[in-house]
């Protein structure tokens, strides 16, 4: 028997309710169906964890990555040229959490023997702050890291205690930043894999993509630095070299290679790689190292100043004088230049024509 179709010439009040059920449910179902609609990732590489680079030169091939786009709720905000602020907690006081993030925080870590190294970066939706803690001083696989997003008054909108998941073990040194429509940006050395991995997560922390960002041998220290209207600076120290690579939004390579910049340094005394955008062509880059080769000789903060295709613009590095062995400079990008603050010293102005005081 074919049913009767629910009209109002036939229709009983029972069959009528009924039929008003079924609407109301499939209007439901369209509008949450609608809410969020799929946004293709950026051109990738694949994590460093599922294939090594063939080459220095790392390819940059589509993976089948779909994620959301932003929730509508999100209002855009303008972010800085800089890296995401570090700060050294020796005690749970010290920590720049508060509320539902810093409990989050509290059930990652049972003790904290040494204190925690914590990361934070404002990102692209206004409020949201991004925060990458670990343990201090131990490696990373035994730091515990874990990243939590949430806004200003400490209310969590999402958090991910595992976000080295999927990289090749034993993982160096991480680094946090903003990146385009609310997502967060998370980069990882990976020795395994002579590679530094560049990780994408979506507003509301779902995987958007994974990149192969950069080939490196090994690597002791890490810089992460979201450059609007560019894309994402990333620069990473090991002994003897300095190397640097500029990931456009898209995913894709602004630059054909790594290119070598800044300081070479021992093993013993890493120059930790501190960078800010001075323009919206050029960024500063300053390591702390020995201008000479000569044993003993004292450590002092340099700069060296690239245009956004990666060519030195000053003819040296700047001497900005003396400052403490293993220091990481911080970066703070003005109107006409950067501010550079080191341990010890009254902040450092550095213009673009390499004047500085």
């Amino acid at each position: 028997m074919i049913p009767t179709p629910t009209t109002a010439k036939n229709a009983t009040p029972a069959r009528l309710a009924l039929a008003r059920v079924v609407r109301i449910a499939l209007a439901a179902l369209l509008v949450a169906a609608c809410s969020r609609k799929e946004e293709p990732a950026p051109s990738v590489a694949p994590s460093s964890s599922v294939a090594p680079a063939p080459s220095p030169s790392v390819s940059v091939v589509p993976v089948p990555v779909v994620a959301s786009v932003p929730d509508a709720a999100i209002v855009p905000a303008r972010v800085e040229p800089n890296e995401a602020a570090r700060v050294h907690a020796r005690r749970l006081a010290e920590v720049p959490l508060t509320g539902a993030a810093m409990a989050t925080m509290k059930k990652q870590y049972t003790v904290m023997p040494a204190g925690v190294d914590v990361q934070q970066a404002p990102l692209t939706a206004r409020g949201r702050i991004a925060s990458l803690v670990s343990l201090t001083g131990k490696p990373t696989s035994d730091a515990l890291p874990i990243v939590i997003v949430h806004d200003e008054r400490g209310d969590v909108l999402w958090s991910k205690d595992g976000p080295v998941a999927g990289i090749m073990p034993p993982v160096g040194p991480l680094a946090i930043a903003a990146a385009p429509k609310g997502r967060v940006a998370f980069a990882a050395c990976d020795p395994p894999t002579t590679t530094v991995a560049l990780r994408l997560w979506d507003d509301d922390g779902s995987p958007f993509a994974d990149f192969q960002a950069m080939a490196m041998e090994s690597c002791d220290a890490l810089a992460l630095l979201y450059w609007p209207k560019q894309g994402w600076l990333i620069v990473a120290a090991r002994p003897g070299a300095t190397r640097a690579r500029l990931v456009k939004d898209t995913g894709t390579p602004a630059w054909s290679d790594a290119i070598d910049v800044g300081a070479r340094s021992p093993a013993d005394a890493i120059a930790i790689p501190s960078v800010a955008a001075d323009t919206d062509e050029s960024f500063v880059l300053v390591q702390v190292a020995q201008p000479t080769a000569t044993p003993g000789s004292p450590f002092h903060a340099l700069a060296w100043r690239y245009d956004k295709e990666g060519s030195p613009i000053w003819k040296q590095a700047l001497d900005l004088g003396e400052a403490p062995k293993g220091a990481r400079a911080v970066l703070t990008a003005r109107e006409a230049g950067v501010s550079v603050k080191l341990p010890g010293r009254p902040d450092i102005e550095v213009k673009p024509s390499g004047a500085f005081r």
